[in-house]
């Protein structure tokens, strides 16, 4: 068993849904081993610093997980953590301030752990907050000094690495992300973790058989904290082979680790599916989730052992992680609503019209417009204009297929051609 796998067991019995305890983990590891790792990317080193956001309805037990990596990173003692009320003023004017570690040694780089129950209630409203967060993800292109300067204060960074776990339900976020932050790119950044519903039910009136030890676990991420240097790279390669053979570069497939196969396998047919699939990503993750795949994939490889590489089956598991994650951009962003049905409805009904036999199957529905609602909330568009005689649900053999009646698309065709 597993790091990480001990942790998510150890917490069976409490009411946090397991993903929650699982990526607080992964943010922890990320606080720890900050910049001092990365997985050279050719045109910039990738280093697996991550936004997590915990995304559930006020009750759902956010803030245990949370506590639980703010303890274990606390433990540790390596890195700057940021909690409580802070304005991003304050925030910038911590990561500018000189440290000393544990041991007399001072660290001066601009390294921290963000770490809040409550996301809106951590960071002061400013329009321009979410923006510097967006920008301080970015350890690839931030190395040197990064400055802030403003008419009270100038802020000088020194090769920032940010780390950031919080939490937050519906109502805050959409108070809180402004259409600049969804479209801007700070959503693209962050890996947020939806949950609907508790793990178990229990009071915790009778003591559980297990009582995690954060201490305990805190003793591998020191372990971590010792590693320096890059990743093992996805294949047999180097810039100075590039450099010196410039030709054999030319089947670069053939020089992929078996690790670097995987990635290279469904990063291709990913990117396709994208490309085929029709759909418009406004938040840009889709664009960049190759890079949130690899940073995954180190955290994951870390949890097994301290050792600078990727193994076969954390990319693997990376790329079943991050893809359920994708629908979950869209429920934190555009909530769950009658507004929100009401664009899935335009778009049913346009694709039937469009349609030479104006058919269409739930197989294909869903195959083409996933990324827009899930497999439930396209059946639930479906019956609400089959109740409303738009289409007719149907099932030939095992296929379920939706049609639109002649004098329906008719009436449609016209509608739609005033547009």
């Amino acid at each position: 068993m597993t790091w990480l796998d001990d942790i998510v067991f150890q917490h069976e019995e409490f009411e946090a849904p397991l993903s929650f305890w699982k990526w607080s983990a992964l943010a922890a590891v990320s606080a720890t081993i900050k910049d001092q790792i990365w997985l050279d990317n050719w045109i910039y080193n990738l280093y697996p610093n991550i936004y997590v956001m915990l995304h559930a309805d006020s009750g759902l037990k956010k803030g245990p997980p949370i506590s639980m990596a703010h303890k274990m990173v606390s433990e540790v003692n390596n890195t700057r953590i940021i909690r409580g009320r802070a304005s991003i003023q304050g925030i910038l004017k911590k990561l500018g301030e000189a440290q000393t570690q544990p041991g007399g040694v001072i660290m001066n780089k601009a390294v921290a752990f963000i770490c809040s129950s409550e996301l809106t209630s951590s960071i002061v409203s400013d329009p321009v907050a979410n923006d510097i967060l967006t920008d301080l993800y970015d350890r690839n292109y931030n190395f040197g000094d990064w400055e802030s300067l403003l008419k009270v204060e100038n802020f000088k960074l020194k090769d920032p690495c940010i780390t950031m776990l919080t939490a937050t339900n519906e109502a805050h976020s959409s108070d809180f992300f402004t259409r600049k932050d969804t479209q801007g790119g700070y959503i693209a950044r962050t890996f947020i973790i939806h949950e609907s519903k508790r793990n178990v039910i229990n009071s915790l009136a009778a003591p559980p058989k297990f009582i995690p030890d954060h201490k305990k676990y805190a003793d591998y991420l020191r372990e971590l904290a010792k590693l320096k240097g890059p990743m093992e790279p996805l294949g047999s390669l180097t810039q100075s082979d590039v450099y010196k053979y410039p030709i054999i570069v030319k089947d670069e497939t053939k020089w992929l680790s078996e690790v670097g196969k995987i990635y290279d396998e469904w990063y291709n047919q990913f990117i396709h599916t994208i490309d085929d699939s029709e759909t418009r990503d406004t938040t840009g993750t889709l664009n960049r989730f190759g890079d949130s795949v690899l940073k995954v994939a180190i955290l994951l490889s870390l949890t097994k052992k301290p050792e600078l590489r990727i193994d076969t089956d954390s990319m693997r598991e990376a790329i079943v992680e991050c893809e359920k994650l994708i629908g979950n951009v869209r429920k934190a962003t555009l909530g769950r609503g009658k507004h929100i049905l009401a664009e899935e409805k335009g778009v049913l009904i346009e694709e039937l019209v469009r349609r030479d036999n104006h058919i269409m199957s739930r197989e294909q529905l869903n195959k083409k417009y996933w990324m827009r609602a899930s497999a439930d909330e396209w059946d639930d568009v479906a019956r609400s204009l089959e109740v409303a005689g738009i289409l007719r649900i149907e099932s030939i053999g095992n296929q379920i297929i939706y049609r639109m009646p002649p004098n329906v698309y008719a009436q449609w065709e016209n509608h739609l051609k005033g547009k």
